[in-house]
């Protein structure tokens, strides 16, 4: 497997597990918990990046990970 794909594949698997636990932790989180607002912007960050790597490697046809 070349570099930009082994860089590509290893940075998505970080972000799959980054948006699937602040997936997890607004669920968890009760209506005025003060880290909501936290759990959200990590997961929205999460979001952005995976959009970037998309954009970086626009010729990979495999879909990156669900919309979420």
């Amino acid at each position: 497997m070349p570099d930009d794909e082994r860089n590509r594949h290893d940075f998505k698997n970080q972000l799959g597990i980054i948006l699937g636990f602040s997936e997890i932790l607004v669920a968890e989180a009760e209506a005025g918990d003060p880290r909501r607002e936290d759990f959200e912007e990590i997961h929205r960050a999460a979001q952005t990046a995976l959009d970037l790597l998309g954009r970086l490697y626009p010729d990979h046809g495999d879909h990156l990970l669900d919309e979420r």
